[in-house]
């Protein structure tokens, strides 16, 4: 009797620990895009807003902007987001993939208001990274600890729930395929578009010319310049550029998503305002500088995949159309062709 009590309580402590393993396997496994940090907070979007930068800023992170987004026609809630950038870790993305990593240095935390009150959401460093460094999953730790410190910044301060609700396009891994077999998947790295190439020049004048373009508002997306970087050490500067047409757009189309719980609420596509904005590259070279930015559609797949196939089949001229603006903005003070 006793040696069989002994065998059962070895098979419970196996299959607790076979259990326990799966589970860690599932947690980094399935990600989704976004995640809530808090929800009913109490306070308004921009003292919220202002709270997480303030708290940000005194932990040395690097504020970069905070921008209110465009809503679509007949919203009367806000949306307020923050792109920042801890240097450290930043530091290390590049230092791990200097010629990805810089796509995914930048976070971005949404404070957006809807029919429940005030919330904040952040792009999930995990799905990020997978996609930014390949599926290589010897960074799930660092991308764990940087979710923790992100979600540090936002938890008390403004009272509120504390939520770890997750909503966006689930993914079992980091690679994105095409849609319907045809429309913009890949590895990240060969989505990555060269739009302008200056031979043998100065990054610091680069990026000024670049900045003055893009400080120009484009004509239907009104695309202008958001934010900027300078990572000397990794001599690469970072522009961040959104536009108000092109965010109420946005979430117009891709509405409450995967999240059936928003489809009655008035604007639900304000919870995807965290997109935004698209990152510009300019990055120095052997032979000069190169200034890049992602694939339009491939980057709206990233952060609106849960859209559905049928809203990116209907609206597929929109990424061209944008990319196109925002190439000729680049392209505007730089005097080349290519």
């Amino acid at each position: 009797m006793k040696w069989l009590l002994i065998q059962v309580l070895a098979l419970a402590l196996l299959f607790t620990l076979v259990t326990d393993k799966t589970a860690s396997a599932q947690d980094r496994r399935v990600q989704t895009v976004y995640e809530y940090v808090l929800v009913n907070a109490d306070a308004s979007v921009d003292d919220v807003a202002q709270q997480i930068s303030d708290k940000a800023s005194a932990l040395g992170w690097n504020i970069l902007s905070k921008s209110t987004s465009g809503v679509p026609d007949g919203c009367d809630y806000r949306a307020i987001v923050l792109s920042l950038v801890n240097p450290a870790y930043a530091d290390q993305l590049l230092s791990i993939n200097r010629e990805t990593a810089p796509f995914a240095i930048v976070d971005r935390i949404n404070v957006f208001e809807d029919e429940r009150g005030v919330n904040v959401s952040i792009v999930n460093p995990h799905s990020v990274n997978r996609t930014v460094l390949m599926d290589d999953e010897a960074y799930f730790d660092l991308s764990e600890g940087h979710r923790m410190d992100l979600r540090g910044l936002i938890l008390g301060g403004a009272g509120g729930s504390q939520s770890t609700a997750e909503y966006g396009q689930q993914r079992s891994r980091g690679y994105i395929g095409k849609t319907m077999g045809v429309m913009a998947g890949g590895l990240f790295a060969d989505k990555i578009q060269e739009k302008a190439f200056v031979a043998d020049g100065d990054l610091q004048a680069t990026a000024e010319s670049v900045r003055e373009g893009l400080s120009r508002d484009s004509e239907k997306w009104g695309l202008v310049l958001t934010y900027e970087a300078a990572f000397p050490k990794h001599d690469l500067v970072l522009f961040g550029s959104t536009g108000a047409p092109m965010e109420a757009k946005s979430f117009a189309i891709v509405g409450d998503g995967n999240d059936k719980s928003r489809k009655d609420f008035a604007c639900p596509g304000l919870a995807h305002a965290g997109a935004y904005p698209i990152e510009v590259l300019v990055i120095g070279k052997e032979d000069g500088v190169s200034v890049q930015f992602v694939d339009a559609m491939y980057r709206m797949k990233m952060y609106f995949e849960d859209a559905g196939k049928m809203a990116f089949m209907k609206n597929m001229t929109m990424p061209g159309s944008l990319a196109d603006e925002l190439r000729d903005q680049i392209r505007s003070q730089l005097g080349v062709e290519n």
